[in-house]
């Protein structure tokens, strides 16, 4: 590369503000008392800078408030002339610099306010003050990524507050959520034609999947979708269509085929929707579609010991049984010693199958068992198997 685009390449990579000063004082847009100004002004910022993030006596914490000031100041100036060099020059010409660089400072407060993901109800964040230590050390570029990603989750949020509220569903009524499953729920709602003017309980999801398997998509389901589009926001438009998009190429396909138990689909499409109320009574509809294999493995039996025995066998690609034989118990031992002792079949298999009242007690369970259940089996010491059996005898039902 010749020397004069290579200098122009680095002179491009300076910060906005050193640019805007160079382009100024070559201009002439700022004189002797601008640039006097602006070294006054930057020496007692970071003073201030130091102090606020730590202290101003040490040496490193005044290098690192130079280039909080100088990133700030770039923020706010990139921003405010939309990258024009000569607008920025005229703005240091006519503000303070520590004007500017409260600017930036307040770019990175609303970038603070704005939701980080599309969760809804999320009370725990960081610090605004924790947040300004770390945004104001990034870059302009790094900035605008976040606050597009920000913003976008800001209308998804936005969007899903205006379906719930459709639905009969304030938000102050909405605890802790994804908000795209609210928008789901609402498209699953709409399609399958229901007259429900509210988000669906447990056991009402289970009849909208029921009646969608029976009868298919009703005309009535694509008209109601259609006349909700035309009333819905523009903003909330591109939102809405990805979740039907969602709907109708991911779950509906399941939701019509026969072929897929309803008992198994039911756990695995539960978890991408917005189920109001989920208490003890819904709960229990719930889990009379969905516990038939879980009844059918465990023979109804909810004891410790036998619910580890089922887990064992599970965690070892062995079939699943509420008792074991002293051979069997023995082959389960040697597989764990061959193969290791797998956590997430078991978690998985709770997740799908178990009543859901249970589900929290039964991951609690397998979860501070492993370790104990893995050493004891697991024991190279132990070559007879002896101490191994001893341990499935007392914690596992072996016959």
């Amino acid at each position: 590369m010749p020397d004069d685009r290579r200098q122009i390449a680095v002179f491009d990579d300076r910060p906005f503000f050193e640019r805007a000063l160079a382009l100024g004082v070559r201009s002439g847009v700022l004189g002797d008392d601008s640039i006097t100004s602006i070294r006054n002004d930057g020496a007692k910022g970071m003073v201030q800078i130091a102090e606020y993030f730590g202290t101003q006596y040490l040496r490193p914490n005044i290098e690192e408030a130079r280039i909080r000031i100088v990133n700030l100041v770039s923020l706010f100036l990139e921003e405010s002339s939309a990258g024009d060099l000569e607008r920025a020059a005229r703005s240091l010409r006519d503000n303070t610099f520590l004007s500017h660089s409260r600017g930036g400072s307040e770019l990175i407060k609303s970038l603070w306010a704005m939701p980080e993901d599309s969760s809804f109800g999320i009370l725990v964040r960081q610090s605004q003050r924790s947040f300004l230590a770390d945004w104001s050390l990034k870059s302009h570029a790094e900035y605008r990524q976040a606050r597009e990603q920000r913003q976008a989750h800001q209308v998804t949020i936005a969007a899903a507050l205006w379906f719930a509220e459709r639905l009969g569903t304030p938000a102050a009524e909405i605890s802790t959520v994804a908000v795209e499953s609210l928008i789901r729920t609402a498209m699953l709602l709409y399609l399958s034609g229901s007259t429900t003017a509210a988000l669906p309980n447990a056991a009402e999801f289970v009849d909208i999947l029921a009646t969608l398997r029976k009868k298919g998509i009703p005309g009535k389901g694509r008209k109601r979708i259609a006349e909700v589009f035309k009333s819905l926001p523009e903003s909330y438009q591109a939102v809405a269509r990805r979740e039907l998009k969602k709907v109708e190429s991911e779950d509906l396909p399941r939701i019509v085929d026969p072929s897929q138990a309803m008992n198994r689909l039911i756990p695995e499409l539960e978890p991408l929707y917005y189920l109001r109320d989920f208490g003890p009574e819904d709960a229990s509809q719930f889990d009379a579609a969905v516990s038939a294999d879980w009844q059918k493995i465990t023979g109804g039996k909810i004891d410790d010991n036998s619910l580890l025995t089922i887990f064992l066998c599970l965690a070892t690609d062995t079939p699943p049984k509420a008792a074991l034989s002293k051979v069997a118990a023995r082959n389960v031992i040697r597989k764990v010693r061959a193969d290791g002792l797998q956590r997430q079949p078991v978690l998985v298999f709770i997740r799908a199958f178990a009543p859901y009242q249970l589900q929290q007690d039964l991951e609690a369970l397998w979860d501070e068992l492993f370790p104990e259940v893995e050493s004891a089996l697991s024991d190279p010491s132990d070559t007879a198997l002896d101490r191994a059996l001893a341990f499935l005898k007392e914690n596992c039902v072996v016959r």
